[in-house]
């Protein structure tokens, strides 16, 4: 169990109230900005554009990647979501005819039987509660991204990249054996290599 005074969880309180204390205004501001963001961190990366992209829907006050998701969808790129299977995450297909369900968090989930594992996707945007410029992610606590690319190597697909407002960097996240390091993150402002 974890202690109350567990400084990851005093850091996650605070970074989820900031990102809260943002405005439509400014959500909808940011959003926008990843566009350019994300087309700068792919050249510095130097990768081929991908064919399937993993995202999510913005929940708590997370940068939302939904114009980035209408930008995919023009460059037919397959968007992907994340469900929740267990302790771990699969991914379904996203479309304007998705079809919905809500899982054990209240978070829309797509309503299918065909998923792709994690290994099939080129790119994954992830959600991040704090992030430090070596790749360090705190994330919501539950541990499914953690989980889902335990074995991932940093050679290996997909790319992992965390999505964050610019007020979620700290300039060192305690990190723990069990997280797995992001390969950049982009926030409205900048991107970052790791």
């Amino acid at each position: 169990m974890t202690s109350h005074f567990d400084p990851r969880q005093t850091l996650r309180r605070q970074l989820r109230q900031s990102r809260r204390n943002l405005s439509s205004e400014e959500q909808l501001k940011a959003a926008d900005s990843l566009i350019h963001s994300y087309n700068e961190i792919l050249e510095q990366l130097t990768i081929q554009p991908p064919k399937r992209v993993a995202l999510y829907l913005s929940n708590d006050g997370e940068i939302s990647p939904h114009l980035l998701c209408e930008y995919f969808w023009q460059q037919q790129i397959e968007t992907y979501l994340p469900v929740v299977q267990g302790k771990q995450l699969t991914f379904a297909c996203y479309s304007s005819a998705t079809i919905w369900q809500e899982n054990q968090f209240g978070i829309k989930e797509p309503l299918t039987s065909e998923y792709v594992a994690g290994n099939e996707l080129d790119i994954v945007l992830l959600p991040l509660v704090g992030f430090d410029s070596k790749g360090g992610r705190l994330g919501m606590g539950g541990g499914f991204y953690d989980r889902t690319f335990e074995n991932k190597r940093a050679d290996q697909k997909p790319l992992l990249i965390g999505l964050a407002h610019d007020c979620q960097e700290v300039k060192s996240l305690p990190v723990e054996g069990w997280d797995v390091p992001l390969q950049a993150i982009i926030t409205p402002t900048k991107s970052i290599k790791v």
